[in-house]
């Protein structure tokens, strides 16, 4: 999807490459994360995880737990939380080393992506740096 050409229509796509519209995608796509990880087979770890939307209305935010034991009530153990504020996404967690802020804008190939410090992300890898470590964390008594 290069641009290489002087044509190309840089303001349409900025007009759709906005915080609103990625924050949505990312939702959809951790959403999809999520039930992957839990239909994993051969993982028997006794983990499930779960995506909530966040409960204060004034808030555009979800947050991906991580459920350890059985019966109606299992143990959050891992929290992460995705929130919109203004043209920023923050991503979470007190129980992980994890504190980004990501906003978004046109690569130079003309994708839309997300920026965090001066590195750029694809949506994939913004999405693994939030999730990898609650869904493989290597336990100490799993040894």
């Amino acid at each position: 999807m290069a641009q290489d050409s002087d044509d190309f229509d840089w303001v349409s796509a900025q007009a759709t490459c906005n915080t609103t519209t990625m924050f949505e995608r990312l939702r959809t796509q951790v959403q999809a994360d999520v039930l992957r990880r839990n239909g994993l087979f051969g993982r028997d770890d006794g983990m499930r995880f779960a995506v909530h939307d966040s409960e204060d209305e004034e808030e555009d935010a979800f947050e991906v737990s991580r459920l350890e034991g059985t019966g109606p009530s299992p143990r959050v153990t891992a929290l992460v939380v995705f929130a919109r504020v203004g043209k920023r996404i923050h991503i979470t967690s007190e129980d992980f080393e994890l504190d980004l802020t990501a906003i978004v804008t046109l690569d130079p190939a003309g994708a839309c992506r997300f920026v965090v410090g001066e590195a750029i992300y694809s949506e994939w890898e913004i999405r693994r740096m939030a999730l990898e470590l609650m869904f493989f964390e290597e336990r100490e008594d799993e040894e």
